[in-house]
C-alpha cells in the first residue's frame, strides 16, 4: 500500500531490500543471473521499477551458511555496508523517493551485525515501523524495536498496524493511546 501510494505523487519511486534472507534468481540488465531477496522481484515486477537495478535493490543476501562464514571472519562487515551504501546511493540518485524494506523485526540480521536498525542509521534515514495488529503482543513487539532504534540513533517516523480488523479499530487505537 505505501508504495502504490508513492507511485501516485512521485514518478520514480525506489524500493530497496538491503538484507535479504529469501532469495530468488533473476536476470540482471547485463543478462546475468543473480539472487535477490523475493520481495525484491516481487516488487520491481509489480510496481514497475525499470529505473531500478535488481542488484541495488537486493545487496545482501543472507543464504544458509552466510552466518558461519561471517563468525568464520571469511565474510567482513566493511564489505557488508560498502555493497549496501553503495546500492542504496545508485536507488537513490535514479528516484525521486526511496522505501527501504526491513527484514522481519528490527534485531533480525544482527548476528551478521546487519539488523534494520543499524541498516537505517548507517543510511541515516528515519523508520516506520510496521507490526500486525493485536494490542499485548504488537505493544511488545513495538517497543523492542524501539529500543533497538534508540540504541543505534534511529528516529522513528511513525507506526502503522497492519490487519487491524475494521470492527477492532477504535478499540485498538484506544489502547495504543493509553499505552
Amino acid at each position: 500500500g505505501i508504495v502504490a501510494g508513492l507511485k501516485e505523487r512521485f514518478k520514480n519511486v525506489g524500493y530497496i531490500k538491503p538484507v535479504g534472507q529469501q532469495h530468488v534468481a533473476v536476470e540482471s540488465k547485463d543478462g546475468v543471473q543473480i539472487r535477490v531477496d523475493k520481495d525484491v522481484r516481487l516488487f520491481k515486477e509489480f510496481f514497475d521499477l525499470t529505473h531500478c537495478d535488481y542488484g541495488d535493490m537486493s545487496p545482501l543476501i543472507i543464504p544458509s551458511g552466510y552466518t558461519k562464514q561471517f563468525l568464520d571472519g571469511e565474510v567482513k562487515k566493511g564489505q557488508q555496508i560498502e555493497s549496501i551504501v553503495q546500492a542504496f546511493q545508485r536507488v537513490e540518485a535514479v528516484s525521486d523517493f526511496v522505501v527501504i524494506e526491513g527484514t522481519g523485526h528490527c534485531g533480525v540480521g544482527g548476528i551478521v551485525e546487519m539488523d534494520n536498525a543499524r541498516v537505517a542509521a548507517l543510511l541515516g534515514v528515519d523508520m516506520v515501523l510496521v507490526c500486525n495488529a493485536g494490542i499485548g503482543s504488537s505493544f511488545d513487539e513495538l517497543e523492542l524495536n524501539r529500543l533497538l532504534c534508540e540504541k543505534h540513533g534511529v528516529n522513528i517516523k511513525g507506526v502503522i498496524l497492519n490487519r487491524v480488523q475494521e470492527d477492532k479499530m477504535e478499540e485498538t487505537k484506544r489502547y495504543f493511546e493509553k499505552a
